[in-house]
C-alpha cells in the first residue's frame, strides 16, 4: 500500500460521516440522551475534522495487510471517544464512567463502521478493475461512418419564425358559420 491512496477522499468522507452518523447512533443506544441540535452541530465539525486529518494523513506504510485495517479501527475508536465526551461535555450528561453498554454500543460502532468503509473500498477497486478491462474493449469496436441506408429526410413545416405569431393566419378557433 502507497502512502498516496486514491481512496484517501472517500475514506476520509466516510470516516467523518460514520462517525458522527454511528456516534450519535451508539450514544443513544447505549444509554446517554439524545444529542441536542448545538451538540449534532459541534459533532459534524469534529468528526468533519477527524475525516479531513483521515483523508490527508498518510496511510501507514508497513507491507502487512493488517496496517490499514488497524489504523481504520483507530481513528474511527477515536473519533468515538472524541464524539463521546463532546456529546457528554455540550449536553451536560454526565453518567459517571462509562457503562458497559454505552461501551459495547460504541465498540460495535466501531467494527460497523470499519467493516462499512472497507467494504465500500473493496466494492469500489472491484468496479474500478471491471471498468478497466471493459473500456479497451468497447474503444476496440470500429464503428463505420458508411451508413447502408441513406439518410433520412428532413421535413420543415413552413410556418412564422416568430415566438408569437399574432397574425390571425391559421386554422386554430371555431369554424365559421356559413347562412
Amino acid at each position: 500500500m502507497s502512502a498516496t491512496d486514491g481512496f484517501a477522499p472517500v475514506r476520509g468522507a466516510s470516516v467523518g460521516t460514520l462517525s458522527a452518523l454511528v456516534t450519535a447512533t451508539a450514544h443513544t443506544f447505549g444509554g446517554g440522551m439524545f444529542p441536542s441540535d448545538a451538540a449534532l452541530v459541534l459533532l459534524v465539525l469534529v468528526c468533519a475534522a477527524v475525516g479531513y486529518a483521515t483523508a490527508v494523513a498518510p496511510r501507514a506504510v508497513v507491507s502487512t495487510a493488517v496496517a490499514p485495517r488497524a489504523q481504520l479501527l483507530v481513528v474511527l475508536a477515536t473519533a468515538q471517544a472524541i464524539g463521546h465526551l463532546l456529546l457528554t461535555a455540550v449536553d451536560g450528561h454526565h453518567h459517571g464512567s462509562i457503562t458497559q453498554q454505552m461501551l459495547a454500543a460504541h465498540a460495535v460502532a466501531v467494527l460497523v463502521g470499519a467493516l462499512a468503509i472497507r467494504g465500500a473500498e473493496h466494492g469500489i477497486r472491484r468496479a474500478v478493475t471491471s471498468l478497466r478491462r471493459a473500456l479497451p474493449l468497447l474503444t476496440a469496436l470500429v464503428v463505420d461512418d458508411n451508413r447502408i441506408a441513406p439518410p433520412l429526410p428532413v421535413y420543415r413545416i413552413p410556418g412564422s419564425t416568430l415566438l408569437l405569431d399574432l397574425s390571425g393566419c391559421g386554422n386554430r378557433g371555431p369554424p365559421v358559420r356559413t347562412a
